[in-house]
């Protein structure tokens, strides 16, 4: 490895280390084992320093607030944010859903899954939605572009499985 490439890689990981100390309560950063973990979902996540490009502070454009976006050599992006790990969804599975931004997180995924829940248990006399089959598709997505990113989402998919069983037998 180059000395620059080196320093640039300090510089990476030191940019990295100081915001997630600032925002403790949202991402924390074990350096020693180049981890990454969104605390909210209690993920983590490797760093993968070796295939870190780029890192890049920006300001979020709906808050002001800031946020390190991370770039991959393998193409992947991820954002780290006051909310914790951020990635974009992945609609191979579901097609596109225009109500999803371009980053979401785990707790998108979970306010998602209980307005889920809500349509499809708290209006029993009534035939699921089509609004709750869209809010469905946005749980696959999310899910599916956090396993695309390295997350386990198994916890997630036994969680929404029986959500599904349900629509499915009231359909």
């Amino acid at each position: 490895m180059a000395i620059a490439e080196k320093s640039s890689r300090a510089a990476q990981l030191s940019m990295i280390r100081s915001f997630c100390a600032a925002r403790g309560s949202a991402i924390m950063f074990d350096e020693q084992n180049a981890a990454l973990m969104d605390v909210y979902s209690a993920k983590t996540l490797p760093l993968d320093p070796q295939n870190l490009v780029q890192v890049e502070e920006q300001l979020d454009k709906e808050t002001g607030q800031p946020y390190l976006r991370l770039f991959y050599g393998d193409s992947r992006q991820l954002a780290l944010a006051g909310v914790g790990i951020a990635f974009a969804p992945d609609f191979r599975n579901t097609g596109p859903l225009s109500e999803l931004p371009q980053a979401v997180c785990f707790r998108d995924f979970h306010t998602l899954l209980d307005r889920f829940k809500h349509q499809l248990y708290g209006h029993r006399e009534q035939p699921p939605s089509r609004d709750a089959i869209r809010l469905l598709m946005m749980c696959i997505a999310i899910l599916d572009g956090g396993r695309e990113q390295g997350f386990d989402v198994g916890r997630e998919e036994r969680e929404l499985a029986p959500q599904l069983s349900e629509l499915e037998k009231r359909r």
